[in-house]
Formats: C-alpha cells, structure tokens, sequence
C-alpha cells in the first residue's frame, strides 16, 4: 500500500504544473485552494495537513527549480507564479505513453480501461498532441488515476 501523503504529493504536484502551464508565460497567483481544494481552518486557525501539504509542495517546486515566485502569500499560496525554462521544457517534451491502463475485455468484445494515445486514423499532428508530457498528465489528473498520475509525475521529475 502507497504511503498517502505521497499519492497526494503526487497529486498537488499535478494540479500546480497544470495550472501553471494553462497560464504560462504569465506569472499569476496560485491558490493551495486551487491545488488541494477549500480547507477551512480550525478553531486555532490552523489548516488540515492535506492543505499544508499542498503549500509545502508549491515550495518544494520551487526550492527544485520547477516554479518561480515573488512571495507567499500568508500559507494560501504564492504570488506571481511561473513555470521555470525546465518545466516548461518537460511538459513540452514529445513522450512514449507513460502510463497505459489495463484493457479488460467484457463479454461484449468491449474494451475498456484503455488509455490509448492512437487512434485509427489519427493525423500525425494529433498523435504527437497527445503524447505531449503536459497533454498526459492532464489525461492522468482527468482520470484521477493515483498510479497514472504518480507515473508521470515521477517522469516528469525524473527526466
């Protein structure tokens, strides 16, 4: 069993590069609530640890090279947001499929759970669209796959 704060580390990495990339090359804020969903603190005004974490894995892009920032803003985000030139290279790059699900046959001869990137007759231009880094991680966070999307995250931060 995966440790959780990783699957979710994994995710909040996801939904950050996502973001980011739709808004590039403008900086733009970015909000933990956008990241982790709506955290309403508790009666310390203290947030839940899936919120922080969300935070925490804004600077840790950062502290990494991935995200340029001018400023927090208090613990609900950071100001004038970017992806660094290696980000955007690696979301840019032209990959492999990363992650590909089960196909299951159903008595029918449907196939489903598939995640393939061709389709029959597909121009080329689409193909290599699709096989986008950026276009695969969207795929995987549209799933809400956790292996698909730690796959290309790992990919993402790996190469």
């Amino acid at each position: 069993m995966a440790d959780i704060n990783i699957e979710n580390f994994y995710k909040h990495i996801a939904r950050i590069l996502s973001i980011l990339y739709e808004a590039f090359p403008s900086k733009s804020p970015l909000y933990v609530d956008d990241v982790a969903g709506v955290d309403d603190p508790d009666e310390y005004g203290l947030h839940s640890p899936d919120y922080t974490a969300g935070f925490f894995a804004m600077l840790w892009l950062a502290d990494e090279q991935y995200i340029r920032y001018m400023d927090t803003i208090r613990q609900d985000g950071v100001d004038q947001a970017v992806l660094t030139h290696k980000a955007f290279l690696k979301l840019t790059q032209v990959s492999d499929p990363i992650y590909q699900a089960t196909v299951y046959q159903t008595d029918d001869s449907h196939v489903v759970g598939t995640t393939q990137m061709e389709e029959a007759g597909s121009p080329p231009s689409v193909i290599e669209d699709h096989m986008l880094v950026i276009n695969q991680l969207r795929h995987a966070l549209r799933s809400g796959d956790s292996i698909a999307i730690a796959k290309v995250v790992r990919h993402i931060l790996h190469s």
